[in-house]
């Protein structure tokens, strides 16, 4: 079974991005991650994120 996590409207929340990739890696991760937008517009850390990411 392929294991998918969808992500959107994260707005350069870094502090959110992390919190959320932690409990995905709780939880025994996901073979593909899918980002559908708003991933650093209008937030304190959009570089973090898209180290992240």
């Amino acid at each position: 079974m392929v294991r998918l996590a969808v992500l959107a409207d994260i707005h350069g929340n870094g502090q959110a991005l992390r919190a959320v990739l932690a409990d995905l890696d709780r939880l025994g991760g996901a073979d593909h991650v899918l980002v559908l937008g708003d991933i650093a517009l209008l937030g304190p850390q959009p570089a973090e994120v898209a180290a992240l990411l």
